[in-house]
């Protein structure tokens, strides 16, 4: 009978851990490897558990493939909220309702400018000097390597599809790295991908090696997005918990880990009606898109 009431005893205190496990808000978050799939997966992974534990949600941490796998996860609700590029939000935003939470600040100013790099020994020195040239574009949904360096290549009369031998790659380390070996004559780059660290550690003399050829316009800074059709208690909850994570010493370490991100700010739809505008300009074929 001892026995008996110990296994009745253990199976209620399972069943009540199991009850409260499910109350637990489930969500996943998505991030794209604009840098090595691993090095994004470990600062990825310790930013989830730091926003668990400061949500008491259960939070997963995923890495997909590209910024187009992020928009098909989010529409297919796999994906709850992300970090992703600003283009990349107008393009999900197109065909899912998504809103953005937060955004990044580097160097004092929440946005970015995109960049274009070559070889230091290269001869070439501006943008109509890569007529014939190889170059590296970034990912398609790239607002820093793709959509403003072909917006600045056809203001200098260039077309990107015909006059340059190009190619893409979503690894903005990589083209990078590409540059600097050779690999290609130019590439664009968000600024400075040259500094991440896994670049640093195997080429300490890349900034000296290559130099910017071109800079774009500030372009509005990187969104943390999520799906609108959360409730507003959990978007209210997350914000909090990001903004948090901004102004901890150790958490804010992992954002700059991951897309060097000095601190987020709060961000708001409005800050990225300029951009669209942009976009339908340069590239309507890219928000026509279906995820």
């Amino acid at each position: 009978m001892r026995i008996a009431a110990c296994c009745l005893m253990l199976t209620l205190l399972m069943g009540c851990q199991t009850d409260e496990q499910s109350d637990t808000k489930s969500l996943t978050m998505g991030f794209v490897p604009s840098r090595s799939v691993h090095e994004i997966q470990i600062a990825s992974d310790r930013i989830a558990d730091y926003l668990s534990k400061k949500t008491g949600y259960r939070i997963k941490a995923i890495t997909l493939s590209n910024y187009a796998a992020v928009a098909v996860a989010m529409k297919s609700e796999r994906v709850d909220m992300a970090f992703v590029g600003p283009l990349n939000y107008l393009v999900i935003d197109q065909n899912v309702p998504v809103e953005p939470l937060t955004a990044a600040v580097r160097y004092g100013k929440k946005g970015y400018r995109g960049l274009i790099i070559t070889r230091a020994d290269s001869g070439i020195h501006e943008l109509s000097d890569l007529k014939g040239k190889s170059f590296i574009f970034g990912d398609r949904l790239s607002a820093s390597a793709s959509l403003y360096p072909h917006a600045a290549m056809k203001n200098a009369g260039l077309d990107p599809h015909q006059d340059l031998r190009s190619l893409t790659m979503s690894s903005q380390t990589a083209i990078a790295m590409s540059v600097l070996r050779g690999k290609a004559d130019a590439g664009a780059i968000y600024d400075d991908a040259r500094e991440n660290p896994e670049v640093l550690r195997y080429a300490g003399d890349i900034m000296d090696e290559t130099r910017v050829i071109y800079r774009t316009e500030l372009i509005p800074a990187d969104p943390q997005i999520v799906r609108r059709s959360l409730d507003s208690e959990t978007k209210h909850t997350l914000k909090a918990a990001l903004l948090a994570m901004s102004s901890d010493p150790e958490a804010s370490s992992w954002l700059q880990e991951i897309y060097g991100i000095d601190r987020l700010e709060p961000a708001s739809q409005e800050e990225y009606h300029a951009l669209r505008d942009v976009a339908w300009l340069v590239a309507p074929d890219v928000l026509k898109s279906q995820p």
